[in-house]
């Protein structure tokens, strides 16, 4: 047991512009096109959702089994294939410009086997207790959170060990959430989801695909608009990509290394030079950040005020210039940016 709470709210993010300050309208984009076959059968798998992960992009197999997904803006991206009754499967595809690259997957089926259960009253009574907790952790406590909703909470697997504590998550199938605060809707398979109720504390990876939402309204438009600027504003992904840039003090960010207890009791220091090393992988592609002990982090632009404390997880951690991470699991993270989760999330494209 840690002697601190720390609450890991992890999704899984994964872009990496390769000329993040030119407008990506201008660029030439790429194409990712495959196969989709049966593991076992090597039978071609039709409707088959594809798609790459916190994006916009995505489509369905046709009866050959075969997808194509165009107008990628260049980048590093997690393509997933996803269809009900078989195993997930996704993969890391660099795209660069007018490149078209070839993803064949083979996906292993998984057989549905349903129980025979006398449905009691308390035993509903109980998982709607365990869904109540599971959404305060998976959508988090920002201010999106309760314009959020889970469309289809019924194909949940809800558990909780008596014993610790630690509520497990789990589905076939995809989850479907509508978010009114940031206008989108999200078609998600969920690879883990694992949190400790009474720590308050875990870890989930999500593999969303995100639809914007329409509507008639101007008013609600703008107001989709400011709260996604809203929410970039302070977070983790906007810090990556102002280290990257240099411009942690233009960009209203304050660092400061040292233990996890002196940095909640409030000593401070500068973050120096010999505190970090943040170093190019892949030529331009991606960054590789390593610092040791913790960081807090504070933030005070646009009237917000915001203060998280990081550590790695791991060696280091491995993002792009706009600050998406590809291990997103190597932080843990407390203090504010704890709060946010899937109600904060934006997509990539």
């Amino acid at each position: 047991m840690r002697p601190h709470v720390v609450t890991i709210a992890t999704v899984l993010i994964l872009i990496a512009p390769l000329h993040p300050g030119r407008d990506l309208r201008c660029q030439i984009r790429g194409t990712v096109m495959g196969s989709v076959k049966d593991a076992e059968t090597g039978a071609p798998l039709r409707n088959t959702n594809v798609y790459l992960s916190s994006t916009t992009i995505g489509t369905n197999t046709g009866p050959d089994g075969m997808y194509v997904l165009t107008n990628i803006p260049p980048g590093i991206y997690q393509v997933v294939a996803s269809r009900v009754g078989h195993r997930l499967k996704s993969t890391l595809v660099h795209v660069t410009q007018a490149e078209t690259v070839r993803t064949d997957f083979a996906l292993t089926p998984v057989t549905l086997q349903g129980e025979e259960v006398q449905v009691l009253a308390h035993v509903d009574k109980e998982w709607h207790l365990l869904l109540a907790a599971f959404t305060k952790a998976f959508f988090g406590e920002g201010e999106n959170a309760p314009g959020c909703a889970l469309l289809n909470p019924e194909v949940l697997d809800l558990r909780t060990d008596q014993e610790t504590g630690m509520l497990t998550a789990a589905t076939d199938s995809v989850l479907r959430i509508e978010n009114r605060a940031l206008g989108y809707r999200l078609y998600a398979r969920m690879g883990v989801f694992e949190w400790d109720r009474d720590d308050d504390q875990g870890r989930f990876v999500l593999y969303p695909r995100f639809e914007q939402l329409r509507s008639g309204d101007s008013a609600e438009l703008t107001r989709w608009g400011e709260n996604r600027i809203r929410s970039y504003r302070g977070s983790l992904k906007h810090f990556l990509a102002s280290l990257v840039a240099g411009t942690l003090d233009q960009e209203g960010f304050l660092v400061s290394p040292g233990t996890l207890t002196e940095l909640q009791a409030g000593t401070s220091r500068p973050l120096l030079p010999e505190d970090f090393t943040l170093l190019p992988v892949q030529g331009e592609s991606l960054w590789k950040f390593t610092f040791g002990h913790w960081l807090r982090v504070e933030y005070r632009g646009d009237q917000k005020r915001l203060k998280s404390f990081i550590s790695l997880n791991g060696t280091s951690a491995i993002f792009g210039s706009a600050g998406n991470l590809v291990n997103p699991l190597c932080f843990d993270v407390t203090g504010d940016w704890a709060k946010y989760r899937v109600a904060d999330m934006l997509p990539i494209d």
